[in-house]
């Protein structure tokens, strides 16, 4: 027994050591070989606007030796400059992958660079390596290993230079080829790359997206390819871009030349494995037997394939690129896609019909034509047949796919190498692209009474990759939680919605699709638009496949799905009759869609069909404008509201009726109404018992109350109090002047009031105590020009506050002489009826305060430099206009928030915004030089908008809504057609 443990011990050990001196061997640390050519660094300013993750990247380098008699050597040095906090969190652990079954990985330097000192790491930092296997969660299993590298103290500003060689490279690639990416959407401020070609083979060298320049230095054998660059222009990044765009200069060196070389290539590694042994014959004769049809022979033998067979990807060495035979694949019942490739062809040679792997690249995808020949441009391999005149495209790895052969979606990479002798050229991909990928239906009906719930029944009939994906879902979720999931979707919609029959869902074998229906019961299907009731239906897959872009402003091109053919159909049935719909047609044909909509009523049903085809698959960044207009009229025509009146019967509405956003202002005047009447009749019963004062000179009134009070009711107290001041006047000396036309026009009477209480002072005191007349006169004065400049200009309501101040020398003389008289007391007093009419006209005295100090939106036209920074700010975040513009000329038509609606113009471009129905910010923006012609229609009235019609090269147009008052829209059109004119003379 204790031998036995002693033994077991042992070999413990021994297992101990040799593990551990397998890891020590998984890489090495010495310096690099002498044919690396070393780089010093450059100095530069950091572009600090630039920086991403706080780093900022010094060099970038990369040297490759290839020779006949050594294995190929890739070094790689990189410096990284920590700019801030994140630079050291993103920089200070580094992580180098490489093969262990046919590479090995030579640390070669890892140092700091601080305040110009090096500072060796690489007796502190932590090495470890780790087995991640990165793929694992899309089943594949590679057998790389990273060496995992801690970088200890490091701080801002630091410089992190590391450099590494690995030797070797997959022995699968029987040639030569390396691509290398040249610019960057980060700054780079030194790049080198160098081929230390040591054959006599010849090397081709292609660049896509710009040329570059490459030192060529010939040697005794072969060529030294040098490409050195400094501070290269960054590339700006987009987002929402097709999978094939990519802006960035690419370099390649390869051995081959032609797309023949790479199946020459290739073509061995498939002949090997695809093969008819016994056990592929009987899968082949089971299919044969149970399909009489060649088609249906093929469809089994794929779903064979793609189901019996799971996917599963060891891909350690050459397995990468070479597929298991088919039996060994058909006994182990997993494989990647070459092995179910290898698979499926070896199942169709058995029933003698011929087929051959298809090489694509899922991310390059119709790029794939512009690169130049090379074994490692694909990442996918399928299987490609001819059967009947018809080349089909079959991908032994997708699941859940069902249907006969002419119903098969058939995957689209762009283009294709087909494996076959002599094949010459990549073929390109051309499934069909007419199929319907969702149609949809929704049913309603309407109840009679209002208070009884609205059914509603809703199918989607999927289709192609869409019905692939339910299928995928419905596997991976379960029904019921799928049925959870659209029950709360419709609840967005319909908060009174609840189920009324479980979700069903149907199969079709023969053509793959996939039906889905729900079944629900609506409580609160008519909402709220005082004082009537309304519903609202939307084409909401449609409008969902043609979506708004974050970046408008762009150079890359928009993503935009295709094939995309979608149908919905809403019928709303009506149990209530009487109701009424014109039936009408509608199409938006443009370069990127076709829409069609038709709207039908017959025996109390309204249908409505909508039906939508996408025409290509990206969206040219130029045609954004055109593409973002011709959205809107897309989603104007996928939306459809009906009114139900409360007192009658129903009609048709797209905008119609009196919305609950709008019946405030019903209120608001209501309010104001109530407000006024209560002020005239609490104003005439004060009068019927306001008592008589003996000894009371003229209308006494305290300074305050006169101020407060003039300026609360928008100077309209100036006139009560001048009208009462006249009626004073003429009962003490029996004129026959008109008081209340002298209060009304007390503008104009403002000095004659100054000439007779001057008369009075002068008789009572025996001296002026009011104020000089030369001063009374330059007040009048000023009075009128105040009254003539702001009383229709943008800072009426300044001058409405400024104006009490003229007359309070006046208020304060007649307040003075009654001092001690109950008059004073009385009148200064704030009674009910003065604090509810203040209440009343504040609102409308701080609108017009906040509107003359552009805080709100004003009733004219402003010019930017007016403008707060914050509206400015708000306008280039939400990119509606140029970052690197001025506004010359803005207008907003909102009621309270700019936010929500304005236009104007810079030196070089025209833009409008506005909220559409669901609170989104639309807008547009062009330039002048894209500009053909405005058509202006000024307003009629001051109460009508000035519409500028702005109409571009394409004939495309959007509308400036303008005030109309004064002269600043006359002043915006001279503008345009002044800039208008000078492109056109360009």
């Amino acid at each position: 027994m204790k031998w036995t443990q002693l033994t077991s011990l042992a070999l413990s050990v021994c297992f101990l050591v040799i593990s551990f001196y397998s890891t020590s061997q998984e890489y090495q640390i010495q310096t690099a070989d002498s044919w690396v050519k070393k780089h010093p660094l450059i100095e530069t300013d950091i572009p600090v606007n630039q920086i991403i993750d706080g780093t900022y990247y010094l060099l970038l380098d990369t040297q490759i030796n290839v020779s006949q008699q050594q294995p190929t050597q890739r070094y790689t040095r990189t410096v990284m400059q920590a700019v801030n906090q994140s630079g050291i969190d993103y920089i200070s652990q580094l992580n180098l992958d490489f093969d262990p079954s046919y590479q090995t990985l030579t640390l070669n330097g890892l140092g700091l660079i601080r305040d110009g000192q090096y500072i060796d790491k690489l007796t502190s930092a932590q090495f470890k390596v780790l087995q991640r296997e990165t793929e694992l969660a899309n089943g594949i299993y590679n057998g790389s290993l990273t060496l995992n590298i801690i970088v200890d103290d490091m701080r801002v500003n630091d410089k992190l230079d590391y450099s590494f060689t690995i030797t070797g490279r997959n022995p699968v690639y029987q040639h030569f080829s390396v691509s290398r990416t040249l610019n960057w959407s980060v700054p780079v401020a030194q790049q080198f790359m160098r081929v230390l070609w040591q054959k006599s083979t010849p090397l081709y060298i292609n660049t896509v997206n710009g040329e570059t320049d490459i030192k060529d230095t010939p040697l005794a054998v072969g060529h030294d390819y040098q490409i050195s660059l400094r501070n290269q222009a960054t590339v700006a990044s987009s987002n929402q871009t097709p999978r094939w765009y990519s802006p960035y200069k690419q370099v390649f060196f390869s051995e081959l030349n032609t797309w023949q070389e790479v199946t020459e290539w290739a073509i061995p590694l498939y002949k090997s494995a695809i093969e008819v042994t016994a056990s592929v014959a009987q899968v082949a004769d089971d299919i044969t037997m149970q399909n009489l049809q060649v088609t249906d022979r093929i469809a089994a033998a794929l779903k064979f394939s793609q189901d019996e067979v799971r996917y599963l990807g060891l891909e350690m060495g050459t397995n990468s690129h070479q597929p298991t035979p088919a039996s060994e694949t058909l006994e182990l019942r997993y494989g990647d896609c070459k092995d179910k490739t290898v698979l499926l062809i070896s199942l169709l040679k058995a029933m003698g019909i011929p087929a051959y792997p298809a090489l694509v690249n899922t991310e390059e995808g119709k790029r794939l034509n512009r690169l130049p020949p090379s074994a490692n441009q694909f990442d996918h391999v399928i299987v490609t047949l001819e059967y009947a005149g018809q080349r089909y495209w079959l991908d032994p790895t997708i699941s859940y796919q069902t249907g006969s052969l002419e119903h098969l979606a058939q995957p689209n990479y762009g283009y294709a190498l087909i494996i076959k002798p002599f094949e010459q050229q990549l073929t390109k991909m051309t499934p069909p692209v007419d199929g319907l990928r969702i149609k949809t239906t929704d049913n309603y009906i309407i109840a009679q009474n209002r208070e009884q719930p609205a059914t509603f029944q809703t199918s989607y009939l999927y289709s192609g990759f869409e019905a692939i994906n339910r299928r995928s879902s419905l596997a991976r979720n379960g029904l019921d939680q799928i049925a959870k999931d659209y029950l709360e979707y419709y609840q967005g919609y319909f908060k009174g919605l609840t189920i009324d029959q479980p979700m069903t869902v149907t199969e079709n074998a023969n053509n793959g699709e996939f039906l889905s229906n729900e079944f629900y019961l609506i409580d609160d299907f008519w909402q709220p638009a005082d004082p009537d009731l309304r519903a609202d239906f939307y084409a909401s897959e449609i409008q969902n496949s043609v979506y708004e872009p974050d970046q408008i402003t762009r150079t890359a091109p928009l993503y935009f799905q295709y094939p995309n053919n979608i149908e919905t159909t809403i019928k709303v049935k009506f149990e209530e009759q009487n109701w009424q719909f014109d039936n009408e047609q509608v199409e938006v044909d443009n370069p990127f869609f076709y829409f069609k909509k038709n709207i039908h009523f017959a025996e109390n049903t309204l249908t409505l069909n909508f039906s939508f085809s996408a025409k290509q698959d990206h969206i040219p960044a130029d045609q954004i404008k055109l593409y973002l207009d011709e959205r809107e009229k897309l989603i104007d025509h996928t939306h459809f509201g009906i009114i139900k009146y409360i007192d009658g019967e129903a009609t048709t509405s797209d905008s119609g009726g009196l919305d609950l956003e709008d019946n405030w202002i019903i209120v608001l005047l209501c309010v104001y109404l109530i407000g006024m009447v209560f002020f005239i009749v609490a104003w005439r019963i004060e009068s019927a018992k306001r008592p008589t004062f003996n000894n009371t000179h003229f209308y006494p009134v305290s300074n305050a109350k006169f101020i407060i009070y003039s300026i609360f009711t928008l100077g309209l107290f100036i006139n009560y109090w001048s009208y009462r001041n006249w009626l004073a006047i003429k009962a003490q000396q029996d004129s026959h002047i008109m008081p209340i036309a002298r209060g009304i026009f007390a503008l104009f009477f403002f000095y004659s009031l100054f000439l007779e209480l001057l008369a009075h002072s002068q008789e009572h005191h025996k001296k002026n105590k009011i104020m000089p007349n030369a001063l009374a006169l330059i007040g009048w004065l000023l009075l009128i020009v105040i009254t003539a400049t702001t009383r229709f200009s943008d800072y009426a309501t300044i001058g409405l506050c400024i104006i009490p101040l003229i007359w309070l020398p006046l208020v304060n003389y007649i307040q003075h002489i009654n001092q001690s008289s109950e008059a004073l007391i009385y009148n200064s007093k704030w009674r009910i009826r003065n604090i509810v009419i203040s209440i009343i006209w504040a609102p409308i005295l701080f609108l017009g305060l906040l509107q003359e100090a552009y805080l709100l939106p004003g009733a004219s036209i402003v010019k930017g430099e007016k403008l707060w920074p914050f509206q400015v700010q708000f306008l280039q975040r939400q990119q509606l206009m140029p970052i690197d513009e001025d506004i010359l000329y803005f207008y907003s038509d909102a009621f309270f928030d700019f936010r929500s609606d304005g236009n104007g113009i810079t030196d070089n471009y025209i833009f409008s915004y506005w909220q559409n129905e669901q609170g989104q910010l639309e807008s547009r923006l062009k330039h002048f030089k894209d500009i053909t012609s405005i058509e202006v229609t000024y307003g009629k009235t001051k109460f009508d908008n000035t519409v500028i019609k702005v109409i571009d090269t394409e004939q495309q147009y959007f509308l400036l809504i303008i005030d109309s008052e004064g002269q600043t829209d006359k002043e915006l059109a001279e503008q345009i057609n002044r800039r208008l004119d000078h492109y056109k003379s360009l």
